[in-house]
């Protein structure tokens, strides 16, 4: 009996997993419990045929695979269970042909990727037409065989790309490996992270190990590359350039440890890797006016400004995100891919943010002359949304935890700070690599939190960047048993039903049933998201001003503020710190277009989350200067770094469009305004 794809793929995962919960592996695995079900039986039954112990997963709280499967599997499941899909397929033929070094037919590819000659053909021609962007053509003669047409810079960019994409799927790196193996070379993809592990450390780099073995295994196919002698052209303008960097010592060693020949263009190719694939430094800094760092220092503080909040150690988010972003500027300038397999969850977890950050990144892609991918935008917003989510430290905490997470400074963040919001009883120690956590005392901790499958005896709990809240509260039971042997579990629609069938008589119990599951859930999902208000909650009819002319603008933002203040919403001290901050920080808060978003910290006098507006016939100028005038001032009294961000990415989206901002100049009634309000109150 031959183990079908699915179930394999189920037991390679289950392989790598300490105690899992059914739970646990439905999130993994996005297949139902039916559907894990039916592939455990069918493991069970492969495993039976080959004398070996089957996987208990009936009736119990963790499915336990014996140490006999798991070494097994290692050993003997690969090849049994081989199976290319059709985009792995097309991936394989390009990687193939990138290191080809004979003549390649439609045998060659008819062997390699196990189909007929019928589906070699068709295969090429979807394969051309998935590559025809990046400018590079799977071509055949009778001289030649099958062969890349492109440039070299070219070729380069979409292998990082198939690499990128291939490393997302379960059989991708053993695909990768197979590949190199028929084309004829020795692996060394195990020697290129000890090489760039030596690198990292002799030259006091720190490379996002995530990415670090993906680039292992580009430097396999580059190292192939050279020596065939097919060697990359860049400007010479721009190797002079790369040149001065500090990296470039960094990447000659790299050429002399690969024993390669050296070419001054491959050693600025070199740079250029290294500085997309290790995080920015602030202590490496070449001067003190570092463009990069500039910018961070721009984005934080039109950040703050937008956001209508203020970062306690500005300094600090400005130094992660340089870490961030300096790879980032180079990924984007030179088409380094980057994989976010977060990024639908960013959208819809972090909409408001998203919008946000979006808009925020417009101006430096015009100043850099880059385009900023999807991706890269779902990284920096979870960056942000990591800082504004930090709970506050109230207590010393009982049990000492780390996180394991590969994936970068942003993620790490996340998982930290949503672990830290779940559990009071948990302090977060340390966030490290995989490589760090193979050498670390475990002794020391009582928890570990991992995004990745660890190789451990120690009981570890799998965990997300973002968590839904059905996640949260699987999570909540899982560590609740494991620390308290107790369960932490909300009330079930079952047990209310229960109660009241001892006072009420129902009319429609199943439809009752169905309301409260419907309603619970919806307050699960509602609850860290702290019901946030949309923009016609904030801006009312009782919110919103007209002013003919004010003396100047501190008189501006007193009369602004007013609703707020009548109401409760402040007190006169967030008022007298808005104009304070004007006075310390200049003109922040004006966004153009003679729109000003006055607003200063919670803690200065804000009670409720709360939206003004005035409007002025004559603008006041701003620090009485001439180049800040302003006529709409929307006052923001924000009650944390959070529950105001739907509206305010609603008050966006409505003043980036200059038609409407015209339009609300010219308005004479509240009730035009609220009109163009309510337009723009549904959700971002």
């Amino acid at each position: 009996m031959q183990l079908e794809e699915r179930p394999a793929l189920l037991l390679n995962q289950l392989s790598g997993l300490n105690k899992p919960t059914m739970s646990q592996l439905m999130d993994q695995t996005n297949l139902t419990k039916r559907q894990i079900t039916y592939d455990l039986e069918k493991i069970n039954e492969w495993l039976k045929d080959r004398s070996l112990p089957s996987i208990a997963y009936k009736r119990r709280t963790w499915i336990e695979v014996p140490e006999r499967v798991i070494d097994y599997a290692g050993t003997k499941l690969t090849g049994e269970s081989f199976i290319f899909t059709e985009e792995e397929r097309l991936y394989s033929i390009f990687l193939f042909l990138f290191i080809r070094k004979e003549y390649i037919s439609s045998a060659h590819l008819m062997s390699l990727l196990k189909v007929s000659k019928n589906t070699v053909i068709a295969d090429v021609k979807k394969a051309n037409e998935m590559i025809s962007p990046f400018l590079v053509k799977i071509h055949y003669t009778r001289e030649r065989g099958y062969h890349l047409k492109g440039t070299e810079l070219d070729k380069r960019v979409l292998l990082m790309n198939h690499l990128t994409k291939l490393f997302q799927k379960p059989s991708g790196k053993k695909i990768i490996d197979y590949l190199v193996k028929k084309a004829g070379y020795e692996l060394k993809t195990d020697h290129m992270i000890t090489l760039l592990q030596s690198l990292e450390r002799d030259s006091n780099l720190q490379f996002v190990e995530e990415r670090l073995h993906q680039f292992a295994h580009f430097l396999q196919f580059y190292y192939i590359r050279l020596l065939e002698k097919k060697v990359v052209r860049l400007h010479p303008d721009e190797i002079e350039i790369l040149k001065q960097d500090h990296l470039i010592e960094t990447a000659k060693q790299m050429i002399h440890l690969l024993e390669l020949d050296t070419v001054e263009s491959e050693i600025a190719y070199l740079v250029i890797q290294l500085l997309g694939l290790s995080l920015g430094n602030a202590s490496v800094i070449q001067d003190d006016y570092d463009l990069l760092l500039r910018i961070c220092e721009r984005l934080v503080t039109e950040f703050e400004s937008k956001a209508c909040i203020s970062f306690e150690e500005k300094n600090k988010v400005v130094e992660t995100l340089y870490q961030h972003l300096k790879p980032a500027y180079y990924r984007m300038k030179y088409r380094i891919p980057i994989h976010n397999p977060l990024l639908e969850q960013i959208r819809e977890e972090h909409k408001e943010l998203y919008t946000i950050v979006k808009e925020l990144l417009e101006p430096v892609e015009v100043l850099l002359n880059i385009s900023v991918p999807e991706e890269e935008v779902g990284f920096i917003t979870i960056h942000f949304g990591a800082l504004l989510e930090k709970p506050k430290q109230i207590a010393a905490r009982k049990k000492r935890a780390l996180v394991v997470c590969p994936s970068g400074i942003s993620s790490s963040l996340m998982v930290k700070h949503q672990l830290e919001s779940l559990f009071s009883e948990i302090t977060i120690d340390r966030t490290m690599s995989l490589q760090e956590f193979k050498h670390c005392q475990l002794s020391n901790f009582d928890l570990v939190f991992s995004t990745v499958q660890l190789h451990t005896k120690k009981r570890y709990f799998l965990v997300k960047p973002i968590m839904t809240p059905v996640e949260k509260s699987t999570l909540l039971n899982e560590v609740y048993q494991f620390l308290f042997g107790t369960q932490y579990e909300p009330v079930t629609t079952k047990e209310i039903l229960k109660i009241m069938e001892g006072y009420v008589n129902f009319i429609d119990k199943d439809g009752l049933k169905q309301a409260l599951s419907q309603f619970m859930f919806q307050k699960r999902t509602n609850v860290n998201r702290r019901n946030r208000p949309v923009l016609s909650d904030l801006i009312t009819s009782e919110t919103i001003q007209f002013a003919e002319q004010l003396p100047d603008w501190e008189e501006a933002i007193k009369e602004a503020a007013q609703p707020l203040l009548s109401k409760g919403a402040i007190e006169s001290s967030y008022i007298d710190a808005m104009i304070e901050n004007v006075y310390t920080m200049g003109p922040y808060v004006i966004l153009g277009q003679e729109i000003a978003i006055p607003h200063a910290r919670p803690e200065m006098g804000v009670n409720q989350v709360g939206m003004s507006f005035l409007k002025l016939e004559h603008p006041v100028y701003f620090l009485n200067d001439d180049k800040h005038p302003v006529s709409l001032l929307f006052c923001i009294a924000a009650i944390d770094n959070t529950t105001h961000l739907q509206a305010l990415a609603q008050l966006t989206k409505l003043l980036s469009n200059k038609d409407n901002v015209k339009r609300l100049k010219t308005m004479k009634s509240v009730e035009e305004i609220m009109e163009l309000i309510q337009e723009y109150s549904k959700a971002v």
